[in-house]
This record gives structure tokens, sequence and C-alpha cells, in this order.
């Protein structure tokens, strides 16, 4: 059993746990928190709490820690816990920057200790039938892949922030979007092409609350990646395009319940009770796939699988959201590899 130290008691922190129970191999043993560690830690009957998560990783009862907390403190995390001995998986985008990054993977490859890049789209079951039946060839060698996450804007404050964000949208999703288009077309683009912009919520920071990526590979094939804060409604998709055929999985609206309900004086002004139709998820922790993702990361470590989902590949991604924002900037295709100096990635394009 791995015993698995959780950093962060918000979103993340709570999904994981959930997922937890269609886990094998894999235990909650301690979390830390420095506001509502002990509160959690009642909730889902883990044994010990931390406000400070230092204290938990050089002496609570864990093998490795889940780091589920800004991006700021990715690299310091993962180092100290790489520097005791413990196995990582944290959270997208692996750092601030490609310094940070370098230095996370090294920490783990010198103490023998495994880095795995969070990365749950690899996960998906939609997605991962997606990938099957590509490589099978049933649409033909694909030649555009497309990926969307976009919703109306982050759960919490501090994605406003770009000291501690390291940038906007591009940061907090667009990362999920490269990695799911490199991962279908099973390789690494050649350039990137980039805009980006404030539309909607200028006035919560100078981060980009909208952007598009387009991925131009070797073969000449492309990806698009659509990412945004400025998107009422949400959207949530992959999509293959080959000259046999074409793939889509649409994760808002399947697999999902159907619902309608009527306008009425009850439901009409709340929120919750929107009228019209509406598409609920039965479980939406397996169809975004962090259950298999937390298993996955249990199996590497006991040695039953190779890793997947790299802190290198963690790396190159990030790599590639410097590049677009730097393309962002210019206005023109930025080639890769792209070397980045800057302490976060949107300094390419605020500079």
């Amino acid at each position: 059993m791995l015993r698995l130290g959780l950093i962060g008691s918000q979103f993340i922190g709570n999904l994981y746990c959930h997922s937890l129970g269609q886990v094998d191999g894999i235990e909650v043993t301690a979390v830390a928190s420095p506001n509502t560690a002990e509160q959690f830690a009642g909730r889902w009957g883990i044994g010990a709490h931390y406000a400070d998560w230092r204290e938990m990783v050089a002496n609570g009862p864990i093998d490795a820690v889940a780091i589920a907390a800004p991006n700021d403190l990715h690299a310091l995390m993962t180092i100290t816990a790489a520097n005791n001995g413990k196995h990582v998986l944290c959270e997208k985008p692996l750092a601030m920057s490609l310094a940070q990054a370098d230095a996370m993977v090294e920490a783990c490859r010198h103490h023998g200790t495994t880095l795995m890049y969070a990365e749950n789209l690899l996960f998906v079951p939609m997605y991962q039938r997606v990938k099957e039946l590509t490589a099978r060839g049933r649409v033909g060698t694909p030649f555009l892949v497309k990926q969307a996450q976009c919703h109306g804007g982050p759960y919490s404050p501090w994605f406003w922030d770009v000291s501690r964000a390291g940038g906007g949208v591009m940061m907090d999703m667009g990362c999920h979007s490269i990695s799911a288009i490199c991962w279908i077309m099973a390789g690494w683009p050649e350039a990137v092409t980039a805009t980006m912009g404030r539309y909607a919520h200028a006035e919560k920071g100078i981060g980009e609350d909208h952007s598009t990526v387009i991925l131009h590979f070797p073969d000449g094939a492309m990806g698009i990646a659509e990412n945004s804060w400025a998107m009422p409604g949400g959207n949530d998709y992959l999509e293959v395009y080959g000259p046999k055929g074409r793939l889509v999985a649409n994760l808002e609206r399947g697999p999902a319940i159907s619902m309608y309900t009527a306008a009425d004086e009850e439901s009409a002004g709340s929120a919750a009770g929107q009228p019209g139709w509406q598409y609920p998820m039965y479980e939406e922790a397996w169809q975004f796939g962090f259950p298999q993702e937390l298993q996955h990361f249990a199996d590497v470590v006991a040695g039953k699988t190779e890793l997947r989902s790299s802190g290198e590949d963690g790396r190159k991604v990030l790599e590639i959201v410097c590049a677009a924002y730097e393309s962002a900037r210019t206005g023109r295709r930025t080639w890769l590899p792209f070397r980045s100096d800057y302490a976060k990635p949107i300094d390419h394009w605020l500079v």
C-alpha cells in the first residue's frame, strides 16, 4: 500500500480523495494545508494532518506526495520531497520556469524517486478510445487534432495573480490541451503560433483569459489548442481529423444524463436550476481520468508498469507554453526547441 501525503485541501485535493475509492494500492495517510488540514482530514478520515507541508514531508507517515498547491510552490515542494526520498505526483503545470522544471527532474533522478506529471487527460476513457482508434488507422493519418478546455473563469482567486500562477489560461488549461494533442499525434511539434488576450476579465489581472495555439508538427500536421476563461457555458472536446474520417469526443455532453427542466417560479431565478437542457455526468471523476491517473501512479511506484506522464514530459509541455507566449507577443511562428530564461512563461508576452 502506497502511503500518500496530500499537499492541498481545495478542489483537486477533494477530487483525489473522492477518486481513491476506485483505486487499489494507495491510501492518503496525511494531508498538509495551512488553514484547513484538520477539517479536511476529518472529512475524509485521514489519520495525520499538518499545517506545514515541510513537517509532513520530513516526518509524516508517507511514501509519496501529491502536490495540489499553487504553481509557484511546485518546484520547492517537489525538490524537498525528493530530498526526503519521497515519490511525487505533481499537478500541472510542472513549474513556473524551465530552470525550475530541470531542477525538479534532476532532484528526483538523483534520489531515485518517481516524478509523475499529473496530466489527467491521458487517462480519460473517451480520449483513450480516440487514441486507440487513431493508432489503428480508422481515420487515416491525422492531419489535424483539436482540443478545447474552456469555461467562464477559474475556481480560486490565486489564478489571477501571475506571480503565483505564472500566466493566465494558457498556464492553467493550455498545458492540458497541448499534452492531449501531442499524445494523439504521438510526437512533439516543431513550432507554435499563438494569439491571446484579455477579453472578459481584464479588471482581475494581467493574465490572458483566452488563447488559441497552433502546434506545427514536422510532417505538416497541425494541432489547435483553444483555452478560455471567457466562455460562459464552457467547452471540453477532442477532435481528430484524418483523410478517412473524423473522431469527436465531447466531455461536456457525454457520457452524461440528458436532463430538461422547464422554467417556473422556483427554478427560473436559481443558478443551480436554470431551465433548458443540461447534461450532468454520472461519474465525473472517472470520466475525467482522475482515479485512473492515481492508479497509474501507484502502479509505477510499485514497479508494475512504465511511467506514461513523466517530469520530462511536463517540462516539454512547459517549453511549448513559453514558446506560445513568445509567439503571441511577436505575432510570428516560434520554433522549438525554445530557450527561456524568464522567471515565468507570461513574461514572454508581457515584456
